[in-house]
């Protein structure tokens, strides 16, 4: 079983990522939808959308919003919301996707770049294309590998014969009521791993995360492999300008051939 398959199903995964900002989660769909402009009723796609909170905030505008996640448990507390105008269902991003006509897809918080080759990548991203209307929307958030690697850089610090020598690994821990988490990131060939540790009632339970390190320019060319336009590469949450350096996510919007559909 690969990692993904399990770790997002776990209680833990959701204790360790329980301090997520929903309010900067909901700000950043008002921002993007502003940006894009689109008509009300259109038809939106949220994959990996995990227990649907950008999902459910989408269709709290007016949009028609199906939800897709390999994870049966956040599938069922997306559903337990009880969303107007949004669906949710289980369904694994690199198989075809059982619908179309739609608007608009999104990919957010980094949910993508999990599987061994980068081929299975671009089928993702050939499936997201393939549901589109003409004039459609791809809207891809991803971290900033540069920005992750610097971080790592500095995060954690050793002494080498009287040098302070700066390492590529984050070592931490963290108690969320009764687990107690022991994290460790580091850069190993092409991924991001983040090693976990769970220590519950005694007991420890081992997971990790691989997140493939890709440049801008190679999430581009994923894009134009689907057959899609890169309009804008954004760099935060506030649609701020990309800088490679700094920018702590790279936001790519992305369009099927056709003209505009914008008010």
């Amino acid at each position: 079983m690969k990692w993904f398959e399990s770790w997002f199903d776990t209680a833990y995964y959701h204790a360790l990522y329980a301090h997520r900002d929903d309010a900067e989660a909901i700000s950043f769909i008002d921002v993007l939808m502003g940006y894009l402009q689109l008509e009300s009723g259109s038809k939106v796609v949220d994959v990996a959308c995990g227990k649907g909170r950008h999902a459910a905030h989408l269709a709290s505008l007016g949009f028609h919003v199906l939800g897709i996640d390999l994870s049966q448990n956040s599938i069922a507390e997306a559903n337990a919301q009880g969303a107007v105008n949004a669906q949710f269902f289980c369904h694994d991003m690199r198989d075809k996707f059982p619908f179309f006509g739609c608007h608009v897809v999104v990919n957010l918080f980094t949910s993508f770049g999990y599987f061994e080759t980068k081929m299975e990548d671009q089928l993702v991203l050939n499936n997201m294309s393939s549901v589109l209307i003409n004039g459609g929307f791809v809207v891809q958030d991803y971290l900033n590998t540069q920005s992750i690697l610097s971080e790592l850089h500095t995060a954690n610090q050793t002494i080498n014969r009287g040098i302070l020598v700066p390492s590529l690994s984050d070592k931490t821990t963290l108690q969320v009521g009764k687990f107690a988490f022991e994290t460790h990131k580091y850069p190993e060939g092409n991924f991001i791993v983040k090693d976990i540790r769970v220590h519950d009632k005694g007991v420890l339970h081992q997971f990790q995360e691989r997140v493939r390190m890709y440049t801008k320019e190679e999430l581009m060319r994923l894009h134009w492999g689907a057959g899609l336009e890169v309009l804008t590469v954004f760099g935060d949450y506030g649609l701020g300008k990309f800088d490679a350096n700094s920018s702590p996510r790279i936001i790519i919007v992305s369009q099927k051939s056709g003209s505009l559909h914008k008010k």
